[in-house]
């Protein structure tokens, strides 16, 4: 075995332990392909940084090539056999090396995982076989899934013979993050409650949901306050949320999360918001808030920027819903708000006016990323941006260009150096 072997070895055999990922980046450097050393140390300090921090804004919208998407290092990657039905899912990379792997067919993965195992060091599985549950527990039984820290369970599949036969098997001792995508089918409460009962989430602390049936959404959102605590993270995304759910659930179930996504609840509405900004008063104190395509409109977002709870936010995500310049000027006011980090304010249906109120507001110092792309700033918007001073630690600014003329581009992008990013530039 090479040097390089070698180190990949360990590398592999301690996926947990970021000092040979490091130590093997150090022999790139010394071997004639710094590109990829570079990459690796990002990786490894992008893995160790919260989204909203300027190193990672810097990642996911300058520095693309070191994200985790890491194109210019796609052939570094361990190759497929054709027609196996497994392949690389997106983004692949994380902390330099392969990490996310779709599973198309069981009796492909058989053949092709314990050499992969040996190449990379693989942590999350996208499941979306359609196969029989004998095959579901031959696949739960593999060795290699004390390895897995991530599982998706994809859309176009029932989960509730996968998620048996993995509770069953109890191989997947270190599952820290489980998504069910596809979770409209009926008695998905019952079968999240057997999980949360089990040995399978011992170590879980991230769950996700997409799209659930109506029938069933009361019995889970009781499931899953029931446990609350237990997570750091929780999705509900696509679930047709009502304000009387959000009000049932949120009272419980916000308590020890530090990440809440409800994205795509479309009519969550200004019921929804209330319903949650009561909760948040109770003194909430986690990090991301994601809220895009909700419904949301101006009494809305009045309730949610007057709750103490949001005091702790650092990553706001209130994109797609459309509350034009009134409710940005709630927001650019209020004191719950000063500690953003990250606000995306995409698609909102304001223009010039409501930039004049963003510059003004009391999380402008703090920013980091700030995304208004969609609305319609002019040449005038681009004017109250010129007119501010750059946030310290202000890394992107995304912004439309369509609407703008040349000259003020490029006064914009003098003034905030490389910081701003136009797209829709057609």
């Amino acid at each position: 075995m090479d040097d390089h072997a070698a180190l990949l070895a360990a590398v592999v055999d301690r996926p947990d332990d970021d000092t040979p990922r490091l130590v093997l980046a150090d022999y790139l450097d010394d071997h004639g392909d710094p590109d990829r050393a570079a990459f690796v140390r990002a990786q490894v300090e992008l893995a160790r940084t919260p989204e909203w921090e300027p190193f990672a804004v810097e990642c996911r919208h300058r520095r693309t090539e070191w994200s985790d998407f890491g194109k210019p290092f796609r052939a570094v990657l361990p190759a497929f056999p054709d027609g196996c039905g497994v392949e690389w899912a997106e983004p692949p990379f994380r902390r330099g090396f392969g990490w996310r792997v779709r599973v198309g067919n069981l009796h492909g993965w058989a053949g092709v995982a314990p050499e992969l195992f040996r190449a990379a060091p693989v942590g999350a599985l996208h499941l979306r076989a359609d196969t029989t549950l004998d095959d579901w527990r031959a696949f739960a039984a593999g060795p290699w899934l004390a390895r897995i820290r991530e599982v998706h369970l994809e859309a176009g599949r029932s989960p509730v013979e996968p998620v048996r036969a993995l509770a069953a098997a109890g191989t997947l001792t270190g599952l820290d993050s489980l998504h069910v995508h596809h979770a409209d089918i009926p008695g998905i409460d019952f079968l999240v409650a057997d999980v949360l009962a089990g040995p399978l989430v011992a170590n879980l602390r991230g769950l996700s949901f997409r799209l659930s049936s109506p029938a069933s959404l009361d019995d889970l959102l009781d499931v899953l306050a029931a446990h609350a605590g237990r997570f750091e993270k929780l999705a509900l995304r696509k679930m047709y949320l009502t304000g009387a759910q959000v009000g049932r659930w949120a009272s419980a179930g916000l308590h020890g999360l530090h990440g809440l996504d409800l994205s795509d609840n479309y009519v969550f509405s200004q019921d929804g918001a209330r319903a949650l900004a009561d909760a948040l008063a109770g003194g909430w104190t986690g990090h991301t808030l994601g809220l895009s395509r909700c419904g949301i409109a101006v009494p809305g977002v009045r309730a949610l920027a007057a709750a103490p709870g949001m005091a702790s936010v650092r990553r706001l995500d209130l994109s797609r819903n459309v509350f034009g310049p009134t409710g940005v000027q709630v927001l650019a006011a209020s004191p719950h708000l000063a500690g953003l980090r990250m606000l995306d304010l995409r698609d909102c249906g304001f223009g010039d006016q409501a930039v004049r109120r963003l510059v003004r507001g009391t999380f402008w110092p703090n920013l980091t990323e700030l995304d208004l792309r969609g609305n319609p700033i002019t040449d005038r918007g681009a004017g109250y941006l010129m007119a501010a001073p750059p946030a310290p630690d202000l890394t992107a600014l995304l912004v439309s260009g369509r609407h703008l003329r040349g000259p003020a581009r490029a006064t914009l992008a003098k003034h905030y150096g490389g910081r701003v990013v136009f797209e829709n530039d057609e």
